[in-house]
């Protein structure tokens, strides 16, 4: 494989998905996985540096991820003996609770010479790994774009406060980070989106973006925020939703002349929208079909040509101050 543009960190892991109706089904996951196989089905260069357990399920989420694309940097620890995985039961519409059973330990390791550089979920909190995570983001080269997404998982049991503390030291290193409302009431309970994008601007963070569900996403920057309206979709189940829309987004930002606005505060606002509305694509694809299973470059071009819209004309944009009307 030639030189990555994107290095994605963090877990694979097996789901065995319980369906509302009792039926259980294995399938390849775990957030970063998700997000380096929707990179790499988007076309782009990415590695990925996990651990996979020295077992049969071990070999098929190598083989799930070599297969679509994903190269495969070796961690410096010894292959644990087994696999790790996460049991997700499903409700009736879809949406999905996981509980856990893994351990996340990559060893030290340098990014090297990619544009992006990601983690996200359990690789930011869970130990030995999350301080291995924070010391390599940390020493990133210069002019690397560096994103996270949290996506907190509370059955792992950690205190809030320790989770907050681990996610907000690896978001002093990044540019971009992206969680959902979720996330944001369990990080920083009673705060509203703005309050708590404040905070991670305060970080060092230029663009957050808040995923909604069905009320679609904010955009944040020191100097605006942004409301966009979610895309008409049917839902099959929402496993790996907020990865593809994580896969989309850095996508659109790797394809963009404005990528390395990124690393100031001159964010031009439409053009961080256009790269929200294909994380927003990305994600309305991926839950119309079972499982973690983001789109390729060219369904992502048919689903935009099939709903190729302009925004509604109520939409509301703020600037720091000023609401503005367009």
């Amino acid at each position: 494989m030639s030189a990555p543009t994107a290095l994605v960190v963090g877990e694979a892991l097996i789901d065995e998905v319980l369906a509302a109706d009792g039926e259980v089904t294995s399938r390849p996951g775990g957030s970063p996985a998700n997000v380096a196989v929707g990179l790499a089905r988007l076309g782009v260069r990415t590695e990925l540096l996990t651990t996979l357990g020295a077992d049969a399920q071990g070999a098929a989420l190598h083989a799930h991820l070599t297969g679509a694309g994903v190269g495969l940097r070796v961690p410096a620890t010894t292959s644990p003996a087994r696999t790790s995985t996460a049991r997700a039961v499903l409700d009736a519409d879809g949406g999905a609770q996981y509980t856990f059973t893994l351990d996340w330990d990559p060893g030290p390791f340098r990014p090297g010479s990619v544009r992006l550089l990601h983690t996200g979920s359990l690789a930011m909190v869970l130990e030995p790994g999350a301080s291995e995570v924070l010391e390599a983001f940390a020493a990133a080269e210069p002019g690397t774009l560096i994103s996270a997404d949290p996506n907190v998982r509370p059955s792992l049991g950690l205190p809030p406060e320790l989770v907050r503390t681990r996610v907000e030291s690896i978001a002093r290193t990044c540019h971009l980070v992206k969680l959902s409302d979720e996330d944001l009431a369990w990080l920083y309970p009673g705060s509203s989106i703005a309050h708590a994008c404040a905070r991670l601007h305060s970080l060092g963070v230029q663009l957050v973006v808040v995923t909604r569900g069905a009320h679609g996403c904010t955009l944040s920057t020191t100097r605006w925020s942004s409301d966009l309206p979610a895309l008409s979709t049917s839902v099959v189940d929402t496993i790996g939703a907020g990865d593809a829309f994580m896969s989309g987004l850095l996508f659109a930002i790797s394809s963009s002349a404005f990528a390395t606005s990124l690393r100031s505060t001159d964010l031009p606002q439409e053009v961080c929208e256009s790269w929200a509305l294909a994380g927003s694509r990305c994600a309305a694809i991926t839950v119309g079909r079972a499982g973690a299973q983001p789109p390729s470059v060219e369904e992502l071009a048919r689903f935009g040509e099939m709903h190729d819209d302009p925004a509604p004309p109520d939409r509301t944009t703020t600037t720091w101050g000023r609401p503005i009307r367009r």
